[in-house]
C-alpha cells in the first residue's frame, strides 16, 4: 500500500517529510506538494497572519481522503488542534529518556545567524531580520537590537537575503537549519526561550486511517493507552494557556510547558511576556496536575500585568 503524504513545497517541509518516512519505516510512499494560504501570504511580505493557514488548506485534503497522513512543522499547529485528526510529535532525537531533556537542547534553540563576511559578534546597530514578533522583542531586550527588521521567505530564501547584504544578521530556528545541512557562521541564543513545539514534526492523520505500526508509533501509543504522551501533553498544555490568555504563537510571549510524564517529573509552565518597554517572567511550581500548573502560571499572568504587555502590540 502506498501511503500518500501530504506537504507544503519548502526544502525544509519535504525533507522533514523523509525524516516522518524514515521513523516510521515506510519506504512506499508518495509526496503531494501544496502552496498553502500561509504560504501565499508569506511571499505577499505578511508575518502576522493565523497559524492556521499554514495547515487548513492540507487538512481539508485529509478530510477528502485525497491524502493519508499530513507532516507539518509543529510551531505551524494552531493553538485550537482540529478534533477530527490524530496528531503525533517526533524529533530526530526519538532516543531521549528524559523527556524534558528534548526541549532543553539545542534542537529547541534559536540562532543568530551572521553573513560570512562578517565576524560572529553581535553589534547593536547591525541590520537584524527576524518575521517572528517574539524573537523581535528577545533581539530588543536581550541583544541590545537597535535596528530589527521584517524577514519573510523561506528558510533558503531568508539565507539568501542575508548573503546578499540585506541585512547582517537573521534569527532562524536551529533545528530547521540542522535538518536543511547548513554550514552558518552563527551562534546558538541558549538564553532566548523558544515554544514548546519548537524543533518538533507534527504526523496528522484523520482518526479512521490506520498507520502501519512502525516501533516508534507503537512506543507512542503503548504510552497513549498510559494516558502519557509526553509531546503530546507539552504541546497541549501550552496551547491550553495560550488559549486562555487569549494568544497564539504570533504573539509575544514564549512558553515552555512540561505535562505529565513517566520520569517522575510534575507538570510546570515558564513563560516570557513581551511588551514595548518591558518583559515579565512567571513560572508556576511543580504541580501535581497539568489544570493547578496552568492556574499557577495564569495568577501570575494577571498579576504581573502580563495582558497590557500582549496589548501593546494592537
Amino acid at each position: 500500500m502506498t501511503i500518500r503524504v501530504g506537504s507544503r513545497k519548502s526544502k525544509l517541509a519535504l525533507k522533514q517529510v523523509e525524516i516522518v518516512m524514515k521513523c516510521l519505516e515506510i519506504e512506499d510512499y508518495e509526496v503531494f506538494k501544496f502552496s498553502t494560504e500561509g504560504d501565499k501570504k508569506s511571499a505577499m511580505g505578511y508575518s502576522q497572519f493565523d497559524k492556521l493557514n499554514f495547515v487548513e488548506d492540507i487538512e481539508n485534503k485529509l478530510l477528502s481522503k485525497e491524502i493519508d497522513i499530513a507532516v507539518h512543522s509543529a510551531k505551524d499547529m494552531p493553538a485550537d488542534l482540529n478534533k477530527n485528526f490524530d496528531n503525533f510529535y517526533i524529533t530526530e532525537n526519538v532516543e531521549v529518556v528524559a523527556p524534558r531533556e528534548a526541549f532543553g537542547n539545542e534542537w529547541n534553540k534559536d540562532i543568530l545567524i551572521f553573513r560570512n563576511d562578517i565576524e560572529p559578534i553581535f553589534k547593536k546597530d547591525m541590520k537584524l531580520g527576524t518575521s517572528s514578533l517574539r524573537r523581535q522583542m528577545q533581539a530588543k531586550f536581550f541583544l541590545g537590537a537597535q535596528n530589527i527588521n521584517n524577514l519573510n521567505g523561506n528558510i533558503n530564501t531568508r539565507i539568501e537575503k542575508l548573503e546578499n547584504g540585506e541585512f547582517d544578521c537573521i534569527i532562524l530556528a536551529n533545528a530547521g537549519c540542522k535538518r536543511l545541512g547548513f554550514e552558518l557562521n552563527s551562534v546558538l541564543l541558549d538564553d532566548h526561550m523558544t515554544q514548546t513545539s519548537q524543533g518538533l514534526i507534527c504526523i496528522q492523520k484523520c482518526k479512521d486511517f490506520i498507520l502501519p505500526h512502525s516501533e516508534m508509533i507503537k512506543n507512542i501509543l503503548i504510552r497513549r493507552e498510559d494516558g502519557v504522551d509526553v509531546y503530546l501533553n507539552n504541546i497541549n498544555m501550552g496551547n491550553k494557556f495560550l488559549r486562555e490568555v487569549g494568544a497564539d504563537c504570533h504573539s509575544a510571549l514564549a512558553v515552555k510547558a512540561w505535562g505529565e510524564d513517566y520520569s517522575g517529573n510534575h507538570p510546570a509552565i515558564h513563560a516570557e511576556i513581551y511588551g514595548r518597554s518591558k518583559y515579565i517572567s512567571l513560572s508556576s511550581n511543580e504541580s501535581s496536575s497539568e489544570d493547578e500548573a496552568i492556574l499557577e502560571a495564569l495568577e501570575e499572568f494577571y498579576k504581573k500585568g502580563g495582558k497590557d504587555l500582549l496589548n501593546e502590540h494592537y
